[in-house]
């Protein structure tokens, strides 16, 4: 009977390591170190919010792909790997870091909506980052002042979860600086003040 007890002890606990290292052999991603907006942008973009909006279907840990060779219309998702938090909130948290806006509250608001922030393959060995969308620039009473249309490509050094998520941060950082080069066209003095139009 003791020898019963340990066999059936010894299989639960192999069950459990097991079940552990294949929990352990998930890779865990983000959009790496940010380069911090220098002090002119926080004054530049002073008196904007920021919000980022993405489908609820892309809006999870998952990290997503598609297979446009075969079949554009369906997105896979890594087994093995995962974003570590949602990608509407690691953009989010990129761009208030280099573009150096508020939280909330502002006066006026840098909304980001996107359709696809994606890993696209146009062959089994060839893939690149997708992000696509639009920002709009919106004043008082949520009124749109400005819109610019978004679309980066960004290819992957390896067609995999590591080269997608790695293209997807450089995809992230030129949103970063296309959307710098876009407000710096914008007239954002009545976003600086209490009394924007």
């Amino acid at each position: 009977m003791k020898k019963i007890l340990l066999a059936v002890s010894c299989l639960a606990l192999f069950a459990a390591c097991a079940g552990g290292r294949g929990r352990a052999d998930i890779a865990v991603y983000d959009l790496g170190p940010a380069v911090l907006a220098p002090s002119a942008a926080a004054a530049a973009h002073a008196g904007l919010a920021l919000e980022v909006r993405l489908p609820p279907w892309l809006d999870d840990q998952a990290m997503n792909y598609r297979l446009a060779y075969a079949d554009a219309q369906r997105l896979h998702a890594y087994a093995q790997a995962r974003w570590a938090a949602s990608p509407q909130l690691l953009l989010q948290q990129r761009l208030r870091q280099q573009l150096a806006v508020a939280p909330g509250g502002a006066p006026c608001t840098l909304r980001i909506e996107l359709d696809d922030f994606s890993q696209s393959f146009a062959s089994p060995a060839a893939s690149s980052a997708v992000l696509r969308g639009e920002a709009l620039l919106l004043g008082k009473g949520r009124a749109q002042r400005a819109r610019q249309p978004l679309q980066i490509d960004v290819p992957a050094a390896t067609a995999d979860a590591a080269g997608g998520a790695a293209a997807l941060a450089a995809a992230g950082n030129k949103l970063s600086t296309t959307l710098a080069q876009w407000l710096q066209g914008q007239d954002l003095a009545a976003c600086q003040g209490a009394g924007q139009g």
